[in-house]
């Protein structure tokens, strides 16, 4: 999930339905078009795709799943086939598929070529990193699936969800500057910045992204002097990683954290890996929380 947003933009995504009459074909980011026959047994390859499945009705066709899945709780008894991004393609044919779905994180190439030399289609989908993104996302799954009614219903409410956040973040008076470190062990610490879902959902939560400001780019290595540079006055962090070094003592441990105004205030707000990247469903959700907690004087009494 740390790369969610490398490879997306703004702009219209690439993978769409063919404008022809034959619904059963469909043309992935990857270039390659897919026969779709079947949807009954789904391996998904991406926990945020999971999330959009279940949310659409069809959370019984997901036969399995990758380890980033932790929402909703009934798709932790799937099976799982390993990491998407390290995709074992003898755990996929093994569960007897008809229908793989991932995105363009997933790899290795030949093992997505070594599943569809087994007969069984592999639809690559666009990540999505901007709020219309995840509309994009959940129509998409719905085309495939044939639940455009279901997809329909399930935008409206999402762009309902997210609107309502919009609403009342544009009666706060103040921007603070936040920054997005991502930690996942004291191996894995990165900076995120322009292009990744958390430059969007603090834009969105009318709140500065200290990081992208500074021309951090997707994520990059935690780099101190860049961090105190950025200055921000609040930073945000998943609660799994958090969790995994030791807590708020450990965090302020990091390089460059104490020195920041967030590190010296303890502002340090942390979120559920998967609901606050994953760009989905509960995508309303995270942005309403982070709007409160960026200006608690919005909550209501």
């Amino acid at each position: 999930m740390i790369l969610a947003a490398c490879s997306a933009d703004s702009g219209e995504p690439t993978t769409t339905l063919p404008a022809t009459s034959d619904d059963s074909t469909f043309v992935g980011a990857d270039g390659v078009t897919s026969d779709i026959s079947d949807t009954s047994r789904i391996v998904v390859l991406n926990g945020d795709l999971v999330e959009v499945m279940f949310a659409l009705g069809a959370g019984d066709r997901v036969i399995g799943r990758d380890l980033t899945t932790t929402y909703p709780p009934e798709a932790l008894a799937v099976p799982h086939i390993g990491l998407g991004r390290k995709l074992n393609a003898e755990a996929v044919i093994g569960l007897a598929p008809t229908l793989v779905i991932g995105d363009t994180q997933i790899e290795p190439l030949s093992a997505i070529e070594q599943i569809r030399a087994a007969g069984i289609p592999v639809v690559i989908l666009d990540v999505e990193a901007t709020l219309p993104g995840v509309s994009r996302k959940i129509k998409t799954v719905a085309d495939i699936l044939d639940l455009d009614d279901e997809g329909a219903d399930l935008v409206r409410d999402v762009e309902a969800e997210v609107q309502e956040a919009l609403d009342l973040v544009a009666q706060a008076a103040d921007m603070p500057r936040v920054g997005y470190v991502y930690v996942r062990g004291p191996e894995t610490l990165l900076m995120f910045g322009n292009g990744m879902p958390t430059h969007f959902l603090i834009e969105a939560a009318k709140g500065i992204d200290a990081f992208g400001e500074a021309g951090v780019t997707f994520a990059v290595p935690l780099d101190a002097e860049q961090l105190v540079a950025a200055s921000p006055d609040v930073l945000i962090t998943p609660i799994e990683g958090f969790d995994l070094i030791g807590g708020m003592d450990a965090f302020l441990a990091l390089p460059g954290v104490s020195e920041t105004p967030a590190g010296m205030t303890k502002a340090i707000i942390t979120y559920d890996e998967a609901l606050f990247l994953g760009m989905g469903p509960r995508t309303g959700e995270a942005l309403m929380q982070l709007v409160l907690d960026l200006h608690p004087e919005l909550a209501k009494p």
